[in-house]
C-alpha cells in the first residue's frame, strides 16, 4: 500500500507557498505517494494544476472556530486512511488538532514565513505548543531555520532547510500581453501586498521611463480588494495616467508564456523567505533584479547571477532595471549562468528526495 499523504494549505491563490503546496503534492505522487490536497479556506487558480483532482478539496473554513470545516477534514483524513499530514504554513495548528483526536498522524510542518527579517514579530508560543506535535520541519532559508532551533527549541535532527524548486507549464498566452509591440518589458511576479512593495518599484518604473519611454510593466498575481490595492491602483494613475505602461494583470495560469514574454523579471520585496518567483525567472532565463532580503542574496550568489539592491531603494532599483534590459553581453552571461544555477541548485528531484525521507523517517 502507499504512503497517504495530505498537504494542507490555506488557499490555492497563485503565490509561492501555494505553488510549492501544488508542486510537491504532485512530485511526490510521481515517486509513489498517495498524494491528497486540502485548501482549507478557499480554492484558487493553482487548482488546476494538481494533477489528481478527485483528490482535491476545500474545506471552506471560516475562521479558527469553524467545527464543521475541521470535521469535514477529519472525516476525510479518517476515511481515505491518511497517515502524514503535509502542512504548510500556519496550516500546522489544525493538523496538530488533529493529531489530538488522531495520534497514529505524523504531522509535517512546511515553514515558508515570509518575513524572515521581521520574526520577533510571529506568535512563538502557539507554535511552540505545536512542537510535541510535530514530526518534521521543513524551512525555506536559514532564518528560519535558526528560528526553528533556537527559538522554537526543536532538535536540529527535526529541521531540514529545504530550497523550493520551480516547475513551469509551457504553453502559450491566455491573451495577448498589452504593450507587447513596445520594450522592453518587465514582469513582477508577487501578489499585491505590502510585503512585496509594488509603491519602490512603481517609483523606480517613472525613472526607467524617462530612459526608455516606451517600456512595459507587467504586475502578475492575485490581489485582496484592500486598501494597499487600492493604492497600488492610485499610484499607477499618477504615474501612467493613460494606462498604457503599466499592466495589472491579476492571477494568471499563463505565468511561463509571460516570463518568454518579457526581458526582465524584478522583485520589489521588503521581506522575504525564499520566492519562488526568483526561481522562475532564472528557469524562465530571465535576468533578473532583486531586493536584498530573505534567501535573495543567497541565490543570486551576492549579485552573480543576477542585480542586487536594498530594499525600498527606489533610485537604485531604477538603475539595475535599465543595466539589465540594456545590450551589454554581460547581461545575458551572467542570465544564462543564473538559469544553469537554478535547473542544478534548486532541482525537484533533490527536493523530492528531502521530502520522501522526511516522510519515510516520520512513519517508521
Amino acid at each position: 500500500m502507499s504512503l497517504r499523504v495530505l498537504t494542507l494549505i490555506d488557499t490555492l491563490v497563485a503565490a509561492g507557498a501555494e505553488r510549492m503546496a501544488v508542486n510537491i503534492a504532485n512530485a511526490t505522487a510521481e515517486k509513489g505517494v498517495e498524494s491528497h490536497l486540502c485548501a482549507t479556506h478557499q480554492g484558487g487558480p493553482l487548482a488546476q494544476f494538481f494533477n489528481y483532482p478527485q483528490r482535491f478539496f476545500v474545506a471552506n473554513k471560516a475562521g479558527w472556530w469553524d467545527v464543521f470545516a475541521f470535521l469535514k477534514i477529519l472525516f476525510y483524513v479518517y476515511r481515505h486512511r491518511i497517515v502524514v499530514i503535509h502542512a504548510h504554513s500556519s496550516s500546522v495548528y489544525w493538523a496538530c488538532l488533529l493529531r489530538l483526536g488522531m495520534p497514529w498522524l505524523r504531522i509535517i510542518w512546511h515553514d515558508h514565513f515570509g518575513f524572515s527579517e521581521y520574526l520577533e514579530r510571529r506568535t512563538a508560543w502557539a507554535l511552540k505548543m505545536c512542537r510535541p506535535l510535530v514530526s518534521h520541519v521543513f524551512v525555506v532559508n536559514r532564518q528560519l531555520w535558526r528560528y526553528a532551533v533556537r527559538e522554537l527549541k526543536y532538535s536540529e535532527k527535526k529541521v531540514t532547510l529545504l530550497l523550493n524548486f520551480p516547475e513551469l507549464k509551457h504553453g502559450s498566452l491566455e491573451e495577448a500581453l498589452p504593450g507587447m509591440n513596445h520594450s522592453p518589458r518587465f514582469v513582477c511576479l508577487a501578489n499585491i501586498r505590502p510585503q512585496k512593495d509594488h509603491h519602490t518599484l512603481l517609483d523606480a518604473f517613472e525613472r526607467v521611463l524617462k530612459v526608455y519611454p516606451q517600456a512595459q510593466l507587467y504586475f502578475v498575481g492575485g490581489d485582496y480588494g484592500d486598501e494597499y490595492m487600492a493604492g497600488v491602483q492610485a499610484h499607477i494613475k499618477r504615474i501612467d495616467s493613460e494606462n498604457i505602461h503599466v499592466h495589472l494583470l491579476g492571477s494568471r495560469n499563463d505565468v511561463s508564456a509571460i516570463l518568454d514574454s518579457c526581458h526582465a523579471g524584478v522583485l520589489s520585496s521588503i521581506s522575504e523567505g525564499l520566492p519562488v518567483a526568483l526561481l522562475e525567472y532564472g528557469l524562465s532565463g530571465l535576468p533578473v533584479v532583486c531586493t536584498r532580503v530573505g534567501e535573495c542574496p543567497e541565490v543570486l550568489q551576492e549579485g552573480r547571477l543576477g542585480w542586487l539592491v536594498e530594499a525600498r531603494d527606489s533610485v537604485g532599483l531604477a538603475e539595475m532595471m535599465v543595466t539589465v534590459v540594456s545590450e551589454d553581453a554581460s547581461v545575458f552571461e551572467r542570465a544564462i549562468k543564473y538559469h544553469e544555477e537554478v535547473k542544478k541548485k534548486y532541482s525537484k528531484e533533490s527536493a523530492v528526495a528531502t521530502i520522501l525521507k522526511a516522510y519515510g523517517v516520520s512513519c517508521c
